[in-house]
């Protein structure tokens, strides 16, 4: 049913956002600079509400929210494989590994926003909408970061 599919979808975002939050909680453990670990842990903090509000929405239609014995979906990819996520520990390097995840995000949230597979209602539309600029916004900062790191390293 039109449900089932959209609870799916939904609790995609959700693994992709618990993948999101993991990685920006151990990038702040792995960075010294304080600017980057005050952003580290608001992207983290970004994705528990991301998460909050996916799950608000799954029992709004009367579905179960993801726990972690659930299936990935067509729309779910890891954020980054945690265990090999970090490759280098400089500042340069924790971020592009970052923005590497934030493409991730922001394409299985465009994925969904663009399937053909379900009818989303409005509210649940909005919603997506407007936690993917959020992602998009993170997505950015990082970028700019990882710029100006890049500068700094040369």
């Amino acid at each position: 049913s039109n449900e089932t599919v959209i609870v799916s979808a939904l609790n995609d975002l959700i693994k992709v956002n618990r993948d999101r939050f993991a990685g920006y909680q151990k990038a702040t453990e792995l960075t010294k600079n304080e600017e980057l670990r005050v952003l580290f842990e608001r992207l983290a903090m970004d994705s528990s509400k991301n998460i909050n509000e996916l799950s608000d929405q799954i029992r709004r239609i009367n579905g179960k929210p993801f726990e972690s014995s659930s299936i990935a979906g067509k729309f779910y990819r890891a954020w980054m494989d945690v265990k090999s996520m970090f490759s280098g520990d400089s500042d340069h390097s924790i971020l592009i590994d970052c923005e590497y995840g934030e493409d991730v995000a922001i394409e299985a949230y465009e994925k969904v926003n663009r399937s053909n597979d379900f009818i989303m209602d409005v509210s649940a539309d909005i919603l997506l909408r407007h936690q993917e600029e959020r992602i998009k916004e993170g997505h950015d900062t990082i970028k700019r970061l990882r710029n100006s790191f890049a500068k700094k390293q040369s």
